[in-house]
C-alpha cells in the first residue's frame, strides 16, 4: 500500500483465469491496470482510477507477444505491468495522460537471469523498468 500516488480509487480481482472481461468492464468505468502478479496459475489485477493513463491495451499470448509489443511501441504506447504464468504472458501497454520525453524500453527474454546484459544496459543509463518470470516458448 502507498498513499501519496495520483490514484483515487482501487478495484482487484483474482482469478484463475486472465481476466480480460473484467478488465474491459473496468476500463469503461474509468479505471486502468497499474499492478499485476501471478501464483502458479492465478492471475491477480489491480485497477486504479486516476492512473495517470490516458489509454491501455493488453498483449496476451501462449508465447511472448513479442509483434504486438513492437506494433504498440510504434503507436506511442509503453510497458507498464507484466506477469505471466506458465502457460502465458500479459503485458499491459499504456498511453501516459502527460507526453513523456523520449522514453526508450526494451525487452529481454532468457533463460537465466542477465546480469551480464543488465549492467551494459546500466552503462547506457537504460534501467530495469519490470521483471517476470514464466515461460515464454513451447
Amino acid at each position: 500500500m502507498a498513499q501519496g500516488t495520483p490514484n483515487t480509487q482501487q478495484s482487484y480481482k483474482v482469478s484463475d483465469s486472465f481476466p480480460f472481461k473484467w478488465i474491459n468492464k473496468k476500463w469503461k468505468e474509468g479505471f486502468h491496470v497499474t499492478s499485476m502478479t501471478t501464483a502458479g496459475s492465478r492471475w491477480g489485477v489491480v485497477m486504479s482510477r486516476n492512473s495517470g493513463y490516458s489509454e491501455q491495451v493488453v498483449e496476451l499470448d501462449l508465447l511472448y507477444p513479442s509483434e504486438g509489443i513492437h506494433r504498440r511501441w510504434e503507436s506511442g504506447y509503453r510497458i507498464t505491468s507484466m506477469a505471466a504464468t506458465a502457460d502465458q504472458a500479459a503485458l499491459i501497454l499504456s498511453i501516459p495522460k502527460r507526453k513523456v520525453t523520449d522514453e526508450t524500453q526494451e525487452t529481454l527474454r532468457t533463460s537465466a537471469f542477465p546480469s551480464t546484459h543488465v549492467k551494459e544496459k546500466w552503462a547506457k543509463n537504460l534501467y530495469i523498468g519490470s521483471i517476470c518470470y514464466g515461460r515464454t516458448v513451447c
